[in-house]
């Protein structure tokens, strides 16, 4: 009998070796540090362009295989673009766009709900009514009434994200007049129009009109970091009223600025012909008859003296009284559709501002590197006279390209350009 089995330990084996001290290195375990991680592998999403691309070879009778190696992708992705091939054409021929990522679409829980939503906005849109996310959420909730889980939805912010991501609908500001502008009127206008400015050479033909510059006023929009609570300051209400005039081949007249008085502290040591403008003041700085017909007859002699009798077209607001000239006939636009018709509004107004901006902000930008006031301060800074000398420089910057195309645009050119 061994040892072992005199000691009741049959099977086991008592080793000879000495057992392993606290002084004998043991074999440590890698740390997870040391394990060389293994990057986890981006999701390979094809456009649509080579989707249809992976079509096309399968049908011309290559194998998924090598259609993989030679697009790059795998084997498994090449097959389920084969089966889903009739979605993928359908998509091809609704024109979408060949370089946007192709995801299959999850699964609407509400489709036919989404889709009279948008039927309904698409309604309302057409007949310019304003719609607002709110007034989406709640016609949604109004025509989930008539569903059977009706309970079951909730026409919350994620679902009106959701919404309009789907519909590529997305919230603008609505600007201008012209959604109420009446198309018979234009229509009518646009077949009076020849005979009106017939015997006019295009150069004789101008348009003038106002607008209120806010010449101190900043953006009210800025780039914000996620932690920033986005306080505004009171915004500038300083106001001074400008008239443009212009012919329909580019050449401008200068500008008729009106302010609150007659002659501001910073004009001092100053004449004011000098500014290239002309000048004129009231207490609420807006156009009236009395400041139009003066205007009118300055305009007047100076084609006089030119020998040149003009057509020009101004809208029909009250300020603007019907006179009769030697050398400068008035021509009234139809009321109300100014917005369509009128030169100055279809974008030389918008070119001036544009540019009188740009430097308004060029400004404020240089001051804040000096200046220790925040930015109403420098805003007050700005004085009547820096306005009108960057409206001077802006209206000058403004192309006679652009003016023709505008006025082409009303229908003030034979051949009406495309922009």
């Amino acid at each position: 009998m061994t040892i072992n089995e005199s000691l009741g330990f049959r099977g086991l084996t008592i080793s000879s070796q000495p057992a392993p001290t606290m002084s004998t290195p043991c074999k440590k375990r890698p740390a997870v540090a040391d394990v060389e991680q293994t990057p986890a592998k981006k999701r390979n999403v094809l456009p649509l362009e080579t989707r249809i691309r992976a079509i096309e070879l399968f049908e011309k009778g290559l194998s998924a295989k090598k259609i993989s190696v030679d697009l790059g992708c795998g084997k498994t992705q090449i097959q389920k673009i084969i089966q889903e091939k009739d979605t993928i054409m359908a998509k091809w021929k609704e024109g979408v766009s060949c370089q946007r990522k192709y995801v299959k679409a999850r699964r609407c829980l509400y489709k036919d709900l989404n889709e009279r939503v948008f039927d309904w906005f698409c309604t309302a849109r057409g007949r310019g009514f304003p719609v607002s996310g709110t007034m989406i959420q709640e016609k949604a909730v109004l025509l989930s009434a008539e569903y059977d889980d009706a309970d079951a939805f909730v026409a919350s912010n994620g679902w009106l994200d959701r919404w309009k991501k789907r519909f590529n609908v997305k919230c603008s500001v609505l600007s201008g007049e012209s959604a109420g502008v009446s198309e018979e009127d234009v229509a009518d206008w646009a077949k009076r129009l020849p005979n009106i400015i017939d015997g006019y050479d295009m150069s004789d033909i101008f348009n003038a009109d106002e607008t209120g510059l806010y010449y101190r006023a900043l953006p009210t929009r800025s780039m914000v970091t996620k932690e920033d609570k986005c306080k505004g300051t009171k915004t500038s209400k300083d106001r001074m009223t400008v008239l443009l005039c212009c012919s329909a081949k580019g050449e401008k007249l200068k500008p008729f600025v009106i302010g609150h008085s007659a002659r501001p502290r910073c004009f001092k040591n100053y004449s004011i012909g000098s500014f290239g403008v002309q000048y004129s003041h009231n207490k609420r700085a807006w156009m009236t008859s009395i400041l139009f017909s003066e205007w009118l007859r300055k305009l007047n002699n100076k084609m006089s003296l030119a020998n040149r009798k003009i057509l020009l077209f101004v809208d029909n607001c009250s300020a603007h009284p019907d006179l009769t000239f030697s050398h400068v006939k008035i021509e009234f636009l139809p009321p109300n559709t100014t917005s369509k018709l009128q030169p100055c509004d279809a974008g030389i107004i918008a070119a001036v501002k544009a540019n009188y901006r740009k430097r308004l902000l060029r400004h404020v930008l240089l001051r804040m590197e000096y200046s220790e006031g925040d930015c109403v301060a420098l805003s007050k800074s700005v004085s009547i006279m820096d306005a009108i000398e960057w409206l001077k420089i802006s209206w000058q910057n403004v192309g006679a390209v652009t003016i023709e195309k505008c006025f082409a645009k009303c229908g003030f050119t034979e051949q009406i350009g495309k922009f």
